[in-house]
């Protein structure tokens, strides 16, 4: 072990560590220092490293009147240069609607919802089940936006028929943001499933954010 455990006739009281080996559970420690995951750590600190206070500011404003944490808001423009702006939303999520007899549609607005979109200070777009409003041409989807709109001031932008499995209704909603000028790397979806945590990775979306997390931010 050579002199560094050394000290004159007696072990360094550390040594036991050292030379303990590790039992069932453990990583394997300690810390992996490969110079491959010096460089990784280095590069993570650099990206993070704290902006000049008025563009962490101007970020944190931002972040917060979409609804997201500065730390998302700004892992986003990392990743994708560009920043959030656009969100996606289920229209069950946002109220609740019913079919009338005469095709179209009468839509209540959920409070919460309501509430939350009126200080949203973004781009507002949904998606719609196929399964729970039924077949959506382009008459039915601007007759369901009008409904909707109702009770958010008009915030509702467009909306886009999901059907088929996870990889056609991915294809319907990147092909329905190219449609608006929504830029892919500029949208983000909220959901309260898998099922859209799926859409949003499948989509190409740089981000999905549950729900209740989406209402807990301020």
């Amino acid at each position: 072990m050579g002199d560094r455990f050394q000290q004159g006739d007696k072990l360094h009281p550390n040594l036991s560590l050292v030379m303990r080996r590790p039992g069932i559970g453990h990583n394997g420690g300690p810390l992996d220092m490969s110079w491959e995951a010096w460089v990784w750590r280095r590069a993570v600190a650099s990206a993070w490293k704290t902006p000049k206070p008025e563009i962490a500011l101007r970020r944190l404003a931002r972040a917060e009147r979409l609804g997201l944490t500065y730390r998302e808001f700004a892992a986003a423009l990392m990743d994708g240069g560009s920043q959030l702006g656009t969100v996606v939303l289920s229209v069950g999520l946002v109220a609740r609607v019913r079919r009338v007899s005469d095709g179209g549609f009468e839509a209540e607005a959920r409070p919460e919802m309501a509430s939350k979109i009126a200080k949203f200070a973004g781009r507002l777009l949904l998606v719609a089940d196929g399964l729970s409003t039924g077949p959506l041409d382009a008459a039915a989807r601007e007759a369901l936006r009008l409904s909707v709109n109702r009770g958010l001031d008009g915030r509702v932008e467009a909306i886009c028929p999901l059907t088929g499995d996870e990889r056609a209704r991915a294809g319907a909603l990147r092909a329905f943001l190219r449609s608006v000028n929504a830029p892919r790397q500029e949208t983000f979806l909220v959901g309260t499933g898998f099922a859209d945590a799926d859409l949003a990775r499948l989509a190409g979306l740089p981000l999905f954010k549950w729900a209740h997390e989406w209402f807990a931010v301020a």
